[in-house]
């Protein structure tokens, strides 16, 4: 008779798609109970969440982008979601906001599991690399609905994409993939340019026509290189900077090498690659286009979407940094990247025999990535927060192919595209290193998965030379991801889970409509309540705050001055916007400030003064006075009133 185990593995073998799904079902629900309980428990005091809320609500209304609506992002974020709230007729709310970001979160983290599972082969490292990519969208609790919201699902539907490699339908494929790449443009214009260049630049390192063409791979690999010191040359006199651009450099470098290391057969065919490309090519042009169609047609004019998309958005290194704290021993594993690469290279073709070390490096290399970019124990290394010094030092392992192993020459392609995206994605760190470092390291997903697919396939090949036998190597393999699944799930979704579970029951709820799932620990909520309560009792018609909480707008139903000043406008609001606020502030009836500014200095400011001399500064310091604090806050009516 057989058991009920027996049973069940039986169905799984014959249903593998059952399986799957029912697997990432399973995640998914363990995540997004954790991603509820996580969303709804916090609310960061800088408030992005609130800046682009209210643009989305602006836009969804049918205000213009880019006059009416201030932004420093593309404007396919809005598009998607603004129209999202439109054709619907939802709300714009935190609520709904928390709510759709959590259901991106998952959904990106199944996504990158997929392109996982693609690159493996196996179900098991496909779960893990979900919850290795959950772990690191944690950065969504910090700034919900975030163009990041966009920028993520993009980058996810990209990787699989090409971890799935061309298909039937080659065209589609690579129109798709181009069309995705360019809505990230469209997006955020420096993280879609990096990847572009990523695509770009893989071609001739991994392309045979392209490939042995000197004149083409040279100045391409030249461009690489310098890249990193190119796009940081304004601020490498600060250290932080030089360091990251020298492993940028060292990254680059050592991937470039390892990707001499693939070979083409003489009799293969190139044919579905050159399609991709071309597809991918004519794709972007395609949805790049249709997206800034949409744009104008909603009555924004092109200067001001260049200025927008390009001077809003390259403005911000000019408002404030974030430093990125490397490990002291960064730029020293930089430097064994590179010379591991050559030596392995050098070395690749001069070794005959078959021994255990090739594969379980590989193997532990990608383990090593895949807990870096978890922060999960135990093999997580990552000190002071730094999610990608050691993914970027190890990245050039998954370009480098193992002998034995004929790709094709889509496959060298992805083998050379993905850690070239990865590390390329670690750019958008500088200048400002807050979220981009989670967003830019769960590119190494994919990566990771590459280096432990190789690592288990050159296993397999020293177990049939002799190694262990076949069924043992299995054993241990499945206990292994069993393991590293346990461990991966304890950390990054269970622990999680219960300790917000506890937190939220413990907080009491926001009384806003449109807010009450929100649980927000004492003082803060209760310092937005009050703040709502004196906007109603002293009956105010609109306000500004310096720095703006925007969600403030939300909460108490006041529409605010136009354009709408974000968090962050006494830095980077410019002058003739300011002056805007200023003239609708003083036409408005009983116009009223919020101001903080130990807040404003802590975020925004850094200890430089503000400009007094700009309009809207010069307008709140000096036609407003204080008639009642909210802790840290001043609640302020104009002087004479």
């Amino acid at each position: 008779m057989r058991s009920p185990l027996g049973g069940v593995r039986s169905w799984a073998r014959e249903h593998p798609a059952g399986t799957a799904a029912i697997a990432y079902g399973l995640v998914a629900i363990g995540a997004g109970v954790a991603a509820f309980y996580a969303l709804f428990n916090q609310f960061a005091v800088f408030d992005d969440e609130g800046t682009l809320l209210v643009a989305l609500k602006a836009f969804a209304n049918g205000q213009v982008l880019y006059r009416d609506i201030y932004a420093a992002y593309g404007p396919f974020f809005f598009e998607v979601y603004g129209g999202f709230f439109a054709l619907t007729g939802w709300t714009v709310t935190n609520d709904v906001s928390r709510l759709l970001t959590g259901l991106v979160w998952v959904g990106s983290s199944v996504v990158f599991g997929l392109a996982a599972q693609r690159l493996t082969g196996h179900l098991a490292l496909g779960i893990a690399g979900s919850i290795v990519a959950f772990s690191a969208l944690s950065t969504f609790l910090f700034e919900p609905m975030h163009p990041h919201v966009a920028i993520v699902p993009l980058l996810a539907a990209i990787t699989l994409l090409v971890a799935s490699g061309p298909g039937r339908r080659v065209a589609l494929s690579g129109a798709a993939a181009g069309a995705l790449l360019a809505c990230l443009v469209l997006t955020k214009i420096n993280v879609g340019g990096y990847a572009v260049l990523a695509a770009v630049l893989a071609a001739p390192l991994a392309w045979e026509p392209l490939r042995r063409r000197l004149w083409l791979r040279l100045p391409a690999i030249a461009v690489l290189l310098l890249l990193p010191f190119l796009i940081m040359y304004p601020d490498l006199r600060e250290e932080w900077v030089r360091e990251l651009a020298l492993l940028e450099l060292l990254s680059l470098t050592a991937v470039t090498i390892a990707a001499h290391a693939g070979q083409a057969r003489p009799d293969e065919s190139d044919e579905p690659l050159r399609r991709w490309l071309l597809a991918a090519t004519a794709g972007a042009v395609v949805a790049g286009t249709a997206v800034l169609i949409l744009l104008l047609l909603t009555g924004t004019t092109l200067s001001e979407a260049f200025d927008g998309i390009v001077t809003q958005g390259l403005k911000l290194r000019e408002a404030f940094m974030v430093p990125l704290t490397p490990p002291a021993a960064a730029v020293d594993w930089g430097i064994f990247a590179v010379v591991a690469a050559a030596l392995g290279v050098w070395l690749r073709d001069r070794r005959g025999d078959t021994s255990i070390w090739p594969g379980a490096l590989r193997v532990a290399a990608g383990l090593a990535i895949w807990f870096t970019v978890a922060g999960s124990a135990p093999l997580s290394l990552d000190p002071a927060g730094n999610f990608i010094a050691l993914p970027m030092a190890l990245a050039w392992i998954a370009a480098f192919a193992p002998m034995g192993i004929e790709d094709t020459p889509f496959a060298r392609y992805a083998r050379v595209f993905l850690p070239l995206f990865a590390v390329s994605q670690t750019l958008q760190v500088y200048p400002v290193a807050g979220s981009q470092v989670r967003i830019s390291s769960v590119t190494f997903v994919a990566v990771g998965a590459i280096c432990l697919t190789d690592g288990l396939r050159q296993l397999r090949a020293w177990s049939a030379d002799g190694g262990w036998e076949a069924s043992r190597l299995q054993a241990v393999s499945s206990a292994a991801a069993a393991a590293v699944i346990a461990v991966l799930a304890f950390h990054g979704v269970i622990s999680s889970a219960a300790g917000n579970l506890v937190a939220y029951r413990e907080r009491p709820a926001l009384p806003f409509p449109g807010a009450s799932l929100l649980h927000l620990a004492p003082p803060q909520g209760e310092e937005y309540v009050a703040l709502v309560d004196l906007l109603r009792e002293h009956r105010c018609t609109t306000f500004i705050g310096f720095p703006n909480i925007d969600s403030l707008y939300l909460f108490s139903d006041i529409e605010p001055p136009k354009p709408n000043a974000p968090g962050a406008w006494p830095i980077v609001l410019p002058l003739d916007q300011q002056q805007r606020v200023v003239d609708q502030m003083r036409a408005s009836p009983r116009p009223c400030v919020i101001r903080n500014d130990g807040l404003a200095d802590t975020n925004w400011l850094h200890g430089t003064p503000p400009e007094e001399s700009d309009p809207l500064v010069a307008y709140i310091f000096g036609d407003f006075e204080t008639v009642e604090t909210v802790g840290e806050f001043e609640f302020q009516l104009p002087k004479q009133r």
